[in-house]
């Protein structure tokens, strides 16, 4: 089945990526996918590998070919490396900025060559510091290109709603016969909503106030202005809150001077249990005041869930997504089918 969705994915996008060289990642669970999906679109790929927590280099790397021998009929160009040298680096057309690549600084990118382009698996507005040394990308003239998700051919936001429920069953509750609160600042929130709405027993949103227009009114409640937190007597008794802010590495809920104080959600709510879908919490306060939070770890400026986490599905197509972008840049292009793909940085 696996097999079948890669094909159908590359099709779907129309990927063609025969004469390029491209420098991506193997790794572990559904991000396996991503050389694959690239060797499917005729690349010759360098996936670099590396031991982590998840699993060893060579795990990696066995269950990386094991999905290729699946692949019938198709003579897949995939290179595993386990050292970034400067002949590969000086080889590649499209430098991914996957995991195990970042950060994509200069001690790599030097060695790169000048019509090199770099699509994020991400939209712009996610866009993170960390990831890449921009003001050096800047200085070579580097193409670097944002992926948008919500291109009819990617569709990843749609998953964001079963992402919320995956989070809401991980912690040990249920959404059915219960209320929850959707606490945002970003483009997440009326697709989380979209699909709450319809299984929980009600929803109350806060939001920003010109994002309101984005939500159905008719199917949600909505409580205040994003980041004021004000009490309901609907949704005192709320069984969780679900909160998702950007940026992500920023403290949101806290001791002053954080956004949105600890003291407004004690206030508002009977007792709370915070569901760290996206953006920072100051834990420790959190804990001092007795207020429950999950996942207890989360690394900073990390999502609290994944799209891997429900599954294959939606990480072929953010990552066959942005393989296109890479393929878009370098035409020159910014659409694919008259919609836009591309967002440059």
């Amino acid at each position: 089945m696996l097999v079948h969705k890669l094909i159908d994915r590359v099709e779907a996008l129309q990927l063609d990526l025969k004469g390029k060289v491209v420098l991506t990642e193997a790794a572990t669970g559904a991000y396996v996918v991503t050389p694959l999906l690239a060797a499917l679109a005729g690349a010759k790929v360098y996936a670099f590998t590396k031991t982590t927590k998840y699993g060893t280099a060579q795990d990696v790397i066995e269950n990386t070919r094991k999905e290729m021998e699946r692949i019938h009929g198709r003579n897949l160009d995939i290179e595993f490396i386990t050292e970034l040298t400067p002949e590969i680096i000086g080889k590649v057309d499209i430098i991914t900025n996957s995991g195990h690549l970042r950060p994509l600084d200069q001690d790599k990118l030097k060695h790169a060559k000048a019509s090199v382009v770099i699509p994020l698996m991400y939209e712009a507005w996610e866009w993170r510091d960390a990831d890449m040394d921009l003001a050096y990308v800047r200085e070579r003239g580097f193409s670097v290109g944002a992926t948008n998700e919500r291109h009819p051919g990617v569709d990843v936001f749609n998953y964001l709603g079963d992402m919320a429920v995956k989070l809401i069953f991980d912690a040990g509750i249920c959404p059915y016969n219960n209320k929850f609160v959707l606490i945002c600042n970003n483009d997440f929130g009326p697709f989380i909503a979209k699909v709450l709405s319809k299984i929980t027993k009600s929803l109350a949103v806060i939001d920003k106030a010109e994002n309101k227009y984005k939500y159905d009114l008719e199917s949600i409640d909505w409580i205040s202005d994003f980041p004021k937190i004000e009490y309901s007597e609907k949704y005192y008794d709320a069984e969780a809150l679900i909160f998702t802010a950007y940026p992500f590495d920023k403290t949101w809920i806290g001791d002053n001077p954080a956004e949105i104080s600890i003291d407004a959600i004690k206030s508002a709510f009977k007792d709370p249990l915070i569901l760290r879908y996206a953006g920072d919490v100051d834990c420790k306060g959190l804990d001092k005041s007795e207020i429950r939070y999950f996942p207890k770890q989360v690394s900073s400026g990390h999502m609290g869930i994944l799209p891997s986490a429900i599954g294959f599905d939606p990480i072929i197509r953010l990552q066959a997504g942005g393989l296109k972008v890479g393929e878009c840049m370098l035409k020159r292009e910014t659409s694919f089918q008259n919609i836009p793909i591309v967002e440059l940085i």
